[in-house]
């Protein structure tokens, strides 16, 4: 048998170190991509106020919007004929969930008027609705007016 044969048929050594010296890279890396895809910030807000459309800006009626403490629903309305809802009277932590039959839930964290930097943020959220087949991932939450409209004529091909 020839040295080349010889080798062919010898078994193969690991490199131990080198190989949990890649491991340890790779679990690092998906410890730092965990991290990075983190919870949208709380939107800080002096009053509780806001428009859901769907992607093209139609005004999705009727939809039922709660701000939740610790699972329990607080505070609720639906959106009017033009999307449009407000909760009056409102300061503390929250979870503002809006949900429509055939639209993507949405769920996000909010301030109400506890502290002076809520007065600093626009009073109007501008919530796009996303698919139903889709997690609350796939709702837009706006506090820009621009923003929003220019996401609408983004949707519906109108851009400038």
């Amino acid at each position: 048998m020839s040295e080349v044969d010889k080798k062919r048929h010898m078994p193969r050594r690991t490199n131990i170190p080198k190989l949990l010296a890649v491991t340890a890279s790779v679990v690092a890396m998906a410890v730092e991509l965990h991290a990075q895809v983190q919870a949208p910030e709380p939107f800080h807000l002096a009053h509780v106020r806001g428009v859901y459309v769907d992607e093209k800006g139609n005004p999705i009626p009727g939809a039922a919007v709660t701000l939740d403490q610790d699972d329990k629903v607080m505070y609720s309305t639906k959106t009017d004929r033009t999307g449009a809802f407000e909760i009056k009277h409102v300061t503390g932590h929250y979870r503002l969930r809006v949900n429509m039959e055939g639209y993507s839930p949405l769920s996000r964290e909010v301030i109400v008027g506890v502290e002076a930097l809520t007065y600093l943020h626009s009073d109007t959220l501008y919530v796009i609705a996303g698919p139903g087949v889709c997690s609350d991932d796939c709702s837009t939450v706006l506090t820009s007016k621009g923003k929003f409209e220019q996401a609408i004529r983004r949707n519906t091909g109108h851009q400038d």
